[in-house]
């Protein structure tokens, strides 16, 4: 099972066209506030790419929780921005359902479609994350695409924090990386101050200016959380995500790509 790393819509491209299981890895922070949000109990996440497509879901699901961002900055009249932390503080959503839109993580999500899985990964859920990937792998007899999302219309140099927790993945899937880009060395001591890694990286430093510290330190983690966000179906517009823990990864492609 050969392991690709690659950036952005390319890295969309790549696991659809080989028909991948895909690791979606935006570190700062959609992946860390998916697996924060199912770490706290939320049954269901729907994604989407816009904040108009959010509300109308919302008038179909009132009960449902709104978490997003836009430049990094909370949309007005959600209940959660786009934040970890701000997830973490409060405490138990047991049973909860969320709609979640983001710069760039929501449409990397709905970008991979074609993909055998779409799992949502980081270093806060890297072991958890690179067990379902291999099992998964295994049972599709597939290879595995760890996409590093970089930032939406931006270039790959935006990707630097997302490539170091791809290599964090990778090493934890304890397969052959095949394809790579070269924004970080692979050795894993590279990495062992993610911390300084993330703050140093250029949406890390935007972070920081808007006052962000404890999210890109939270988001910095490895293994704090053991589920894995898993796409389920793709249910126009949205794509839909249940957790996950290693033994409990059973959804078969009938189900993955079920009608609504």
């Amino acid at each position: 099972m050969p392991v690709h790393i690659a950036i952005g819509d390319k890295g969309c491209q790549r696991a659809n066209e080989l028909r991948a299981v895909a690791i979606i890895v935006d570190a700062l922070r959609a992946s860390a506030t998916l697996s924060a949000l199912m770490a706290l109990g939320v049954e269901e996440v729907w994604v989407v790419a816009e904040v108009a497509e959010a509300w109308r879901l919302k008038r179909e699901m009132p009960d449902a929780l709104l978490v997003g961002e836009r430049k990094s900055v909370k949309v007005p009249g959600f209940d959660f921005s786009n934040s970890p932390t701000e997830i973490w503080q409060a405490g138990d959503l047991t049973g909860r359902r969320a709609i979640f839109t983001s710069t760039t993580g929501a449409r990397r999500i709905l970008a991979c479609r074609q993909a055998q899985a779409v799992l949502i990964g980081t270093t806060v859920n890297a072991t958890a994350v690179a067990q379902a990937a291999r099992r998964l792998a295994q049972r599709f007899n597939a290879p595995i695409v760890i996409v590093a999302s970089g930032v939406y219309g931006e270039g790959d140099e935006w990707a630097q924090e997302d490539v170091a927790a791809a290599w964090v993945i990778a090493e934890r899937l304890s397969l052959t990386v095949t394809e790579a880009p070269q924004l970080f060395p692979p050795e894993p001591q590279n990495f062992c101050d993610l911390k300084t890694v993330f703050a140093h990286t250029l949406h890390g430093r935007e972070l920081l200016q808007l006052g962000l510290d404890d999210d890109v330190v939270w988001c910095a983690q490895v293994d704090i959380v053991s589920v894995v966000p898993q796409v389920v179906s793709f249910r126009p517009p949205a794509a839909v995500l249940r957790a996950g823990g290693f033994e409990e990864f059973t959804v078969m492609r009938s189900h993955y790509y079920g009608s609504p």
